[in-house]
């Protein structure tokens, strides 16, 4: 009977042991030690840091088992432990670190339902910490989105946006670049995987954000950098429905003025990415990002800055020209010309009075233009200025998509031959060899006095 009651008595130790080991026995006990720390008026640190300590060790061992049932309720343990502010100072690491290996033992609607645990910490965490939860928040996003988990990141940007929500966040600087900064990594990720629906989001959504807050001017650069960094992407795919979006997004941000203190590195950055596009002769968006920049310039009247612009798209072209000639870079040339055609079309409907700043704009236009027209004249070796503003006359008209209206089109190329006619030591040995442009002359004599033809 001795041995029998022995026997007996180490089973009943060994099952005791063995069902105390199991993951559901371990999660009733945490919940009631968690909820008698929750209900105790004075919470004691230690106490909580080894409840936390044990939340994980649950919820790893869970994911190693493979267990989301398991894994899923100690996530709602820490959740709960977050809401009443049970939590330690770099716990936003941690989550991170077992987001991570949720993504690596393929388990992503675990590594999705941790993020959730995110929210409450958000809220609850001081400001001093926020910066690092969205560093953490953007790691998680670079290996989900290398692992093709996009849906995670839409989720990562939801917890993003909820930390440029806090009350504190508008005025913080530290807060909102680090958010700025999360949104052009993870930005620039979307865009290399062409997930056109996250990215519409993310640009939609921090427009709004950006236009209802009004940041204060020392963020600026950092969005002329973000914006920069995206259209860098978009640059190297060549897609125009990607370009549309972060050209409406700009366009939102220049509206509300909230890039007016950093316009002049917005046109050199876009305008060296304009210079990498037009190398390739099938890339669309060297003339896409000349015509915004000058669309932003005109918005803005500011002679200096139109200068700016003129000569951003000016070195632009002599690239192109420089390697593809004329008429193959006529794409990137077409959009200076057109603003050049519109403002002198405007000025002429006007007779009464003339508006000083454009009258000025529409001649920094025709000097770069004709420069322009010279450096490829030179290129052709046999050609002239006066030649080539002819072939880009027919160049022009004959394109439908281009030609918008025929008079307005001929007057303006009348307009750049009758300034490059005032040269008379040039004319005599270079005139072109075909009156197509010159008959009939569209301007009349008053015209002509006051554009000073």
């Amino acid at each position: 009977m001795f041995w029998v009651a022995s026997i007996s008595s180490v089973l009943t130790i060994l099952l005791i042991c063995y069902y105390y080991r199991k993951c559901n026995w371990k999660y009733k006990i945490l919940i009631f030690r968690l909820n008698t720390l929750i209900r105790s008026s004075r919470k004691d640190k230690n106490v909580a840091r080894r409840l936390l300590k044990q939340v994980y060790v649950l919820l790893h061992k869970s994911i190693t088992n493979n267990d989301a049932a398991m894994a899923y309720q100690a996530i709602d343990l820490l959740k709960l432990a977050f809401g009443y502010g049970i939590m330690r100072q770099d716990e936003a690491m941690r989550l991170m670190a077992i987001s991570v290996a949720a993504l690596n033992q393929k388990q992503p609607d675990v590594a999705s339902f941790i993020l959730d645990a995110f929210r409450p910490l958000i809220r609850q965490l001081s400001p001093e910490a926020i910066p690092s939860v969205a560093e953490q928040l953007t790691l998680i996003g670079v290996i989900a989105l290398k692992q093709r988990q996009n849906f995670l990141v839409a989720k990562i940007t939801e917890c993003i946006f909820l930390i440029m929500d806090r009350g504190d966040a508008a005025k913080d600087k530290k807060i909102i670049t680090a958010a700025i900064t999360s949104f052009k990594v993870l930005g620039v990720l979307s865009l290399r995987r062409r997930d056109i629906a996250l990215f519409r989001e993310m640009c939609t959504r921090l427009s709004i954000w950006l236009t209802a807050n009004q940041p204060n001017e020392e963020l600026a650069e950092d969005l002329v950098r973000l914006i920069t960094a995206w259209l860098h992407r978009i640059v190297g795919i060549n897609s125009m429905r990607l370009f549309v979006l972060i050209e409406e997004f700009t366009d939102a941000l220049v509206q509300s003025k909230i890039l007016d203190s950093q316009l002049v590195l917005l046109y050199e950055e876009w305008g060296n990415l304009a210079a990498t596009a037009c190398l390739n002769p099938n890339n669309l968006m060297a003339g896409k990002i000349i015509r915004f920049l000058f669309s932003v310039a005109i918005l803005r009247q500011n002679y200096c800055q139109w200068v700016k612009v003129v000569a951003v798209a000016g070195r632009v072209i002599k690239l192109a020209v420089s390697r593809h000639g004329i008429l193959g870079s006529f794409i990137v040339f077409h959009p200076m010309l057109d603003v050049g055609r519109e403002i002198l079309w405007s000025e002429l409907r006007f007779v009464q009075c003339m508006d000083e700043c454009k009258h000025k704009m529409l001649f920094a236009v025709v000097k770069e233009s004709l420069i322009i027209i010279s450096f490829a004249a030179k290129q052709e070796l046999v050609g002239s200025s006066g030649q080539t503003i002819v072939d880009i006359f027919k160049c022009w008209v004959e394109n439908p998509a281009m030609a918008a209206n025929h008079k307005s089109i001929k007057k303006y190329c009348q307009m750049l031959l009758l300034f490059w006619l005032k040269d008379k030591r040039q004319v005599k040995k270079n005139l072109p060899y075909t009156n197509v442009l010159t008959e009939p002359i569209l301007f009349t004599d008053s015209e002509r006095l006051r554009f000073k033809m």
